[in-house]
């Protein structure tokens, strides 16, 4: 499907990049279209991969067989409402690189929790010996360009965290196993609604066989209303027929009619919302496994990733917390629930269009002071001054939260660096501003 056909790319980011390789390697005839000047490192990729590109949307992307369309743009430009005009197929990075793929697809969407249950998921699969990749909108990894590049083994599983940018513009991809953490209110910045927004999350499952499975959070009202289907499981914090649970201090996993018990208590990932993406996580090993040996032991093995709840360092008997992948009410909330009563709060950034009520409520109850940045400081600090919470001051900079809070906290508790909000008022992605913030707490530590 890929040799002499022609390809445009638009948007030259991580996946554009990716899947411009990925068709110029398959023989295709490939066009990359940006609306900002192309940097170094993508002069490099265009010059030694011999494409042709512009730096602003033209009519040129119309001239193609297939429009591929990066994460990042909106399917509402000009140049994507007259490709379908002139009935042009526009598809998704993970639907071409998907198509010249055989392997089975472990896939996670959700709001919360993704990249870790993805994560998770790979590192048990491997724990297992079983032969598996990890990519997709997770970072750092690949993306599944990237993936099938190397053309890997059609028996080799492949686990890939998706964002409902990803999904949007699916027409045949389907998982093997499907799963979906949560929702709440994201990037209402890009969806109407977060009917919408749920919307995409569900074109995963649109081409769902009867041997694919879906993993759904029972507990997440906005998943209840998905039909049931016989592949379907569930987890959930209280019993369920087919999936996990837990129950006195254990996880039960039930599927094909028997039972599988773990005891989680050497699991290190703090918070109850980890073990949720550790219930999903053994799950799906088990349905790609079918039989699991004892995991028990190797379950203090399993690691998080960088900026997500991320135990930094300890000063003068105050640990400090980096969560800077936290950009939404309901994974402020699992944040501060996570390290508890005796914290100070480093938040702010940039509204992606959500209540902020959620934000306010978790503060005042969970923190004992707390420092605002970004573009939401003042009215975070007028609205947690309307409640009757004084203990809140508004900074500068990412610099003056963490020199205030390290000089102000007590020993014997915490600094939780969980923004709330996107970083893209102040720093360039969430992995900038957790590589900043771990900067000056090493600095300090020195």
């Amino acid at each position: 499907m890929v040799k002499d056909k022609k390809f445009s790319v638009i948007g030259f980011g991580r996946s554009g990049q990716a899947i411009a390789k990925l068709l110029t390697a398959k023989q295709g005839i490939v066009f990359v279209s940006d609306s900002k000047p192309m940097s170094k490192e993508q002069m490099k990729i265009i010059a030694d991969y011999h494409l042709r590109y512009e730096t602003e949307h033209s009519e040129e992307i119309l001239d193609a067989d297939y429009i591929i369309l990066s994460p990042g743009v909106p399917d509402t430009i000009e140049m994507v409402r007259r490709a379908a005009w002139k009935r042009i197929p526009v598809l998704s990075e993970i639907e071409i690189a998907s198509r010249l793929m055989k392997n089975k697809f472990i896939c996670v969407t959700g709001t919360n929790g993704k990249s870790t249950t993805a994560y998770l998921t790979y590192q048990i699969l491997k724990l297992l010996e079983i032969d598996c990749d990890l990519g997709g909108n997770i970072s750092p990894g690949k993306s599944l360009s990237e993936i099938a590049i190397n053309e890997p083994d059609k028996n080799r599983f492949i686990v890939l965290e998706l964002s409902s940018f990803q999904l949007e513009h699916i027409v045949k991809f389907t998982p093997f196993i499907g799963m979906i953490t949560n929702i709440s209110d994201d990037h209402l910045d890009r969806y109407k609604s977060i009917d919408d927004y749920l919307n995409a999350k569900l074109q995963m499952f649109k081409n769902m066989k009867e041997e694919g499975y879906r993993i759904l959070n029972k507990d997440d009202s906005s998943l209840q209303r998905i039909e049931e289907t016989p592949n379907t499981l569930y987890v959930s914090e209280n019993e369920v027929r087919n999936g996990a649970f837990l129950k006195n201090n254990e996880i039960i996993i039930r599927f094909n009619s028997k039972e599988h018990v773990y005891d989680y208590s050497k699991f290190r990932l703090i918070g109850k919302h980890n073990v949720y993406n550790l219930m999903f996580s053994l799950l799906s090993s088990v349905i790609a496994f079918r039989h699991t040996p004892s995991l028990e032991e190797k379950l203090g093995d399993l690691k998080g990733l960088e900026h997500r709840m991320e135990f930094v360092s300890e000063i003068n008997n105050v640990k400090i917390y980096n969560n800077s992948m936290c950009t939404n009410p309901k994974a402020f909330i699992a944040s501060l629930e996570s390290a508890g009563f005796n914290q100070t709060v480093i938040l702010g950034g940039r509204n992606k269009n959500f209540d902020t009520d959620l934000i306010i409520k978790a503060i005042i109850k969970y923190a004992k002071r707390a420092y605002v940045m970004g573009e939401v400081k003042d009215s975070i600090r007028l609205l947690l001054n309307d409640e009757g919470y004084s203990n809140v001051e508004t900074v500068s900079s990412l610099e003056e939260a963490f020199e205030k809070a390290v000089l102000n906290a007590e020993p014997g508790t915490s600094i939780n660096f969980s923004p709330g909000f996107s970083s893209f008022d102040m720093f360039k992605d969430f992995i900038d501003r957790g590589n900043k913030f771990k900067e000056l707490v090493k600095k300090h530590v020195k």
